[in-house]
């Protein structure tokens, strides 16, 4: 679930971040507005490729297109304002009332998604460390981790990630 959750993020920022340049609606029905005016994901996918890697961008010859398998993978919000600001979209503020719910799975769920698609020592180690820095001790496995009530509240992490991600997208559209 927790890479799935994972992939969500990623799907989601990225069609919130191209329907914003593709001049879509907002919930509340009015049309967004950029200073591009791409006609396909392909290029809304460019322009993104643009902000977010320019040397990238650059040394794949300055792309008009980029087809959806060589998108460039993104987790956090953050990078969808600068694509935001950097084009002038007019529903820039809606994302920044978004980003000041502070929602943790964009930092946190990465972490855990890491550990159950390679299991490998690192990926473990950084699980452990995030359950420490926390005050969380005695983690025997990453899976009883996200299923515990987060200290303070305890809400489990994964029900505050679902409900941080829906919260989110409902605020940022």
């Amino acid at each position: 679930m927790t890479i799935e959750l994972d992939n969500l993020v990623v799907v989601g920022l990225r069609q919130y971040t191209k329907s914003s340049l593709l001049r879509s609606r907002t919930a509340a029905g009015a049309r967004i507005t950029a200073t591009v005016q791409p006609v396909s994901t392909e290029e809304a996918a460019a322009f993104i490729y643009r902000t977010l890697n320019p040397r990238g961008y650059s040394n794949r010859g300055s792309p008009s297109r980029i087809v959806e398998r060589d998108e460039i993978t993104f987790r956090d919000p953050k990078d969808t304002e600068k694509v935001l600001l950097e084009y002038s979209v007019s529903n820039l503020p809606n994302l920044t009332l978004a980003l000041s719910l502070n929602a943790e799975v964009f930092s946190e769920a990465k972490i855990f998604r890491h550990f159950f698609a390679h299991r490998a020592r690192n990926t473990y180690e950084a699980v452990q460390a995030f359950a420490a820095n926390l005050g969380i001790f005695a983690v025997d496995m990453p899976e009883h981790l996200i299923l515990r009530g987060r200290p303070g509240t305890g809400v489990r992490f994964l029900d505050g990630w679902l409900a941080d991600v829906e919260i989110f997208f409902d605020l940022a559209t």
